[in-house]
């Protein structure tokens, strides 16, 4: 069975040069090594390829079906390798990801989306909002983005971003209800997402801690919906700094409980453990991690 290519670049330019000094000179070989060559090929093939004398070379007929045959198959040999390497220069194809929406996703991850698809045109983005913890493996999607945390050792998450969270409602709310510690939580009307438990540090003493399971008069996963709901004194909201920086600014909402603190809410790029991960793939996920905090300072 012939399963070596080795000789048949050799065939190829002897036929196109007429002769095998000639073929050796662009091969930059001897003329004796070009000829030694053939004979091998031929020998693995069982059959004569090449008609030689002292003053000529002529093909045998079977020579030239394998001349033209080879020939073209070596230039679609040529262009699978160059089509391999373009994949690397020109980064296309479809990106599957599925990511926490809200303010976040919405305000944040979106714009960087965009501003990757403009700096390649060819690449697809498939993007799906979701609060839920998508099986990855599972799944047909890339990467996920993901905030809190990540108990499937089966994946790989890069740190993309961390924010400061607070507690907050509106000042007339406020100004309604007593918060000095918050414990007062018990008897507020809270707006919540996915997160029940909320733990608190003291900022002036680190050992004291207080967690309060807290149950939700209005639950809602959206962040813009929780937000609004805060700023209509609807009740208190627990957010992270870029969901209400701006109102806090403003002073459109105010926070609670300044002399305690929360665990920060951490963002993730999120990813199997195995598996390939293509070009595309890569610079997209370089992309978010090297451009997410100019996007970030539109809203902190």
């Amino acid at each position: 069975m012939f399963d070596n290519l080795k000789g048949i670049t050799e065939y190829i330019k002897v036929v196109e040069t007429g002769n095998f000094t000639a073929a050796a000179h662009e091969l930059n070989m001897t003329r004796a090594r070009v000829s030694q060559i053939i004979s091998q090929l031929e020998s693995q093939l069982g059959v004569q390829l090449l008609q030689r004398s002292t003053r000529a070379m002529k093909l045998t007929e079977v020579g030239e079906l394998f001349y033209h045959q080879s020939l073209k198959g070596m230039n679609q040999l040529q262009q699978a390798i160059a089509m391999a390497q373009t994949e690397q220069k020109v980064v296309a194809g479809k990106i599957r990801i599925n990511s926490v929406g809200g303010i976040f996703g919405e305000q944040i991850l979106t714009p960087l989306i965009c501003q990757f698809m403009n700096l390649y045109p060819q690449i697809q983005i498939d993007l799906d909002f979701s609060s839920q913890h998508i099986g990855l493996i599972e799944s047909k999607y890339d990467l996920a983005i993901r905030m809190g945390d990540l108990p499937d050792s089966d994946l790989v998450a890069r740190p993309l971003s961390q924010y400061k969270t607070y507690i907050c409602a509106s000042p007339e709310y406020a100004s309604q209800n007593q918060f000095n510690h918050p414990q007062d939580l018990k008897r507020a009307r809270i707006i919540t997402g996915s997160i029940k438990k909320w733990q608190f540090t003291n900022a002036q003493n680190l050992n004291e801690q207080y967690e309060i399971e807290v149950e939700s008069q209005f639950s809602c996963a959206n962040g813009h919906v929780a937000k609004t709901a805060a700023l209509l004194g609807t009740g208190v909201i627990r957010a992270p700094d870029f969901y209400v920086a701006q109102e806090l600014r403003s002073g459109k909402l105010v926070q609670l409980f300044k002399s305690w603190q929360l665990a920060d809410s951490k963002a993730a790029i999120v990813y199997p453990k195995s598996g390939y991960k293509t070009r595309r793939i890569k610079l997209f996920i370089d992309y978010l991690l090297s451009h997410i905090k100019a996007v970030e300072q539109a809203y902190v």
